[in-house]
């Protein structure tokens, strides 16, 4: 009796063991990407014209979406030996698929490619987006997508230099968004945008040159109103001639998409500048997301930026 007890557990236990050998382990393929000989999608950027060298983002999310939800995200940094190509294995089918490619802290929302939302905490960076509607099937199809910029810049420069008592600037910002539609290329809502720069001991005696980024809702409401601190090593507000409180204001400052609007001027001196003109506009073409695609596409990224307007504060 105690023998057939015997035989039966080692059969059921056999049993047991076939049917966990022949079970799949599930990875996640964000992880491990597919390679290109077993993928049916892939994805690859492709930079042109002069700055082809250049590094233009630290990051690149490859997002694909469909019937409103996200399915699958890569993410890619400059350390990656593939930066800036991913292969993908999908069920046939239509997809949406975005390309985001920035230099913030940290990665933005990315759960709905209309609402992109960067955070104070994450930074804002100069951004490039692609976004294309792709008709997956089951043979493998590379796709290049063309990548445009959405961002538009404020760059702050001083014309006097900074004193050995400004350790840090907060920049304070209201009229753009922090957040970007992918499909339209526009911002989303209007946000309000804090960067602080931290100034190391060697910037003083030196004029200051200060880069801030948002995107632009529309192009008939493009303003924005600029607050400017500088505050010493214990965080204290420094006071300048020009300031008020311990700070000082550019409203209605003109921004566009793909455009630098350049602020120049004597900021810790009583010194004045004549002002400037603004150059002549550049057009600025939206991002145009067309329909299904073909078998291939075509990336052209242009990383000159479209216009330059100088103002004097």
């Amino acid at each position: 009796m105690r023998n057939r007890i015997q035989i039966v557990m080692t059969a059921v236990l056999m049993v047991l063991l076939l049917f966990s050998s022949c079970e799949k382990m599930v990875v996640d393929d964000e992880k491990l990407p597919t390679t290109e000989s077993d993928a049916n999608l892939i994805l690859k950027v492709r930079v042109t014209g002069s700055r082809a060298d250049a590094a233009l983002w630290k990051t690149l999310n490859f997002v694909v979406y469909q019937d409103g939800s996200k399915i699958k995200t890569v993410t890619q940094t400059q350390e990656d030996t593939d930066f800036g190509a991913v292969a993908m294995t999908l069920a046939p089918g239509t997809y949406q698929v975005m390309v985001l490619g920035h230099s913030s802290a940290s990665n933005p929302v990315l759960s709905d490619p209309q609402n992109v939302k960067f955070t104070n905490d994450n930074g804002f960076s100069d951004t490039f987006v692609a976004y294309q509607s792709i008709l997956v099937e089951e043979k493998a199809k590379t796709c290049e997508m063309e990548m445009n910029r959405v961002s538009a810049m404020v760059r702050f420069r001083t014309l006097d230099a900074k004193p050995a008592a400004v350790k840090r600037a907060r920049f304070y910002y209201v009229g753009g968004s922090g957040a970007v539609n992918a499909v339209t290329g526009y911002g989303v809502d209007k946000s309000k945008q804090v960067v602080f720069v931290d100034f190391p001991d060697e910037m003083t005696g030196k004029p200051l040159q200060i880069d801030l980024y948002t995107f632009v809702r529309s192009e008939d409401d493009a303003t924005l109103n600029l607050t400017i601190n500088m505050l010493d090593a214990s965080g204290n507000l420094l006071s300048y001639p020009g300031m008020v409180e311990g700070a000082r204001e550019l409203k209605n400052v003109p921004i566009k998409r793909n455009q630098i609007t350049e602020y120049s001027g004597y900021f810790f001196s009583a010194n004045s500048d004549p002002s400037g003109e603004e150059d002549p506009d550049v057009p600025d073409d939206p991002i145009d997301p067309t329909g299904e695609s073909e078998t291939s596409f075509v990336l052209v990224v242009n990383p000159e930026w479209g216009n330059l307007a100088t103002y004097n504060y």
